[in-house]
């Protein structure tokens, strides 16, 4: 059996996991993660400024 790959929504590429961003909802793979943050962010929505607080 083969797994489902899924398509991320920011690169576009195929790939069998994805996370959803807490932002925008979209889904996205490891390689657009965001690497300012270990939360569930892709690196567009972090791109913009007053996405994630800084406390």
């Amino acid at each position: 059996m083969k797994k489902e790959e899924k398509t991320c929504a920011v690169c576009k590429k195929k790939t069998l996991k994805v996370s959803s961003c807490k932002s925008c909802g979209r889904e996205y793979c490891g390689k657009c993660q965001s690497s300012s943050t270990p939360q569930h962010f892709c690196k567009e929505c972090i791109s913009m400024e007053g996405i994630v607080t800084k406390a």
